[in-house]
């Protein structure tokens, strides 16, 4: 019982005490802040470790409370998708858990086939004063500007779901989208045999702004074509939203390459099942397709589409905010990217998933 009452009521003053410095010391290096020699930091940070010392964060956040503004700006769900309402899931899951720690959220949505609405969200978000910023980038040129503007007012940027060249301060959290190209390409040479037509699809609605999918697709070609130079891909772009332009497309194209698989390389494979199950005429090829939606889930559970690549994006929108309180309140350094884990789902187990 002493040694829990002990241990219960250690704190910085008993830190300081141990390791011969004031508490103003101590203060700094649970701050992480520069101004103490490195020999006295690494004194400090064994004696926090031998006695496991957590800083009061409600205490801490009260030093701070109406300081941390969080903005974050993603695009609006759309009738097409339902991806991007997983990944509101996980943001306001996060907002409600870092609420009682001062940290605010606001939140932005876009429409992701109208730059100008993006514009118009980040000049609403530049007009407040926010203290960070989780961004989902569509829009690259954008988002570039964007975020310039966002480092010039010495707001901390994370990105989700895809990164940009310009770098945000805090990374990166989502897939790693070559991977996933290449887990693609991995399932695919299981399926096909030698000199095999593949064929692979991007539909969406201003494809031009979705050019992360290219990074798939490389990993995709480059996976496949070292493990089989005969195979052929072809890639054809789809640039609509809506099911009756989007089969007038799918039939023409399946008809002209007559493909033994199909890459499609979004969340919006649900098209493809649908196409399918209207034309049971057509031989159906096996189907790659991403992420675990209802509507994608119906035709993997009826066996038309073959295989869904799961990127958690409800967990991305929740790790971003959780990184922010930790960089915030817990004074963790950290920067570079967080992968997500890449998930593979068929009819026996999708039961059993969860995003």
């Amino acid at each position: 019982m002493a040694v829990e009452q002990n241990k219960k009521h250690f704190g910085i003053k008993d830190i300081a005490k141990l390791a011969n410095v004031s508490i103003a010391t101590v203060d700094r290096v649970l701050n992480n802040r520069k101004d103490v020699s490195e020999t006295t930091r690494q004194r400090v940070l064994a004696i926090i470790k031998e006695h496991n010392y957590q800083p009061n964060l409600f205490a801490r956040s009260l030093s701070v409370k109406n300081n941390i503004h969080v903005a974050v700006i993603i695009p609006k769900t759309s009738f097409q998708t339902g991806y991007w309402a997983l990944c509101l899931e996980g943001i306001n899951k996060g907002k409600e858990e870092l609420q009682p720690f001062g940290i605010i959220t606001t939140i932005f949505l876009y429409d992701q086939e109208d730059v100008a609405t993006f514009r118009k969200e980040t000049e609403k978000l530049l007009s407040e004063n926010f203290t960070a910023v989780v961004i989902a980038p569509i829009f690259v040129k954008e988002t570039e500007e964007f975020v310039q503007v966002c480092h010039q007012r010495r707001m901390q940027t994370i990105y989700i779901n895809s990164d940009i060249p310009t770098k945000s301060t805090l990374g990166y959290i989502g897939p790693d989208l070559y991977s996933t190209g290449r887990l693609a390409g991995n399932l695919t040479s299981y399926l096909v045999k030698p000199k095999s037509s593949i064929l692979v699809l991007n539909v969406a609605k201003g494809i031009e702004n979705y050019r992360y999918l290219d990074t798939k697709i490389e990993g995709f070609k480059e996976y496949l074509l070292s493990y089989d130079p005969s195979i052929k891909i072809d890639i054809v772009d789809i640039p609509y939203n809506e099911y009756e332009e989007v089969e007038l497309e799918l039939k023409i194209n399946i008809k002209k390459y007559d493909p033994d698989l199909i890459f499609f390389t979004n969340s919006r494979v649900a098209f493809l099942g649908r196409f399918y199950a209207d034309h049971p005429d057509l031989k159906k090829p096996p189907i790659i397709g991403f992420d675990f939606l209802s509507s994608n889930v119906e035709y993997l559970a009826d066996g038309i589409v073959d295989f869904l690549i799961c990127q958690r994006p409800d967990k991305q929108g929740y790790f971003a905010l959780n990184y922010l309180y930790r960089f915030f309140l817990k004074k963790e350094n950290f920067e570079g990217y967080k992968p997500m884990p890449i998930d593979i789902l068929t009819k026996e187990n999708y039961l059993f998933y969860e995003n």
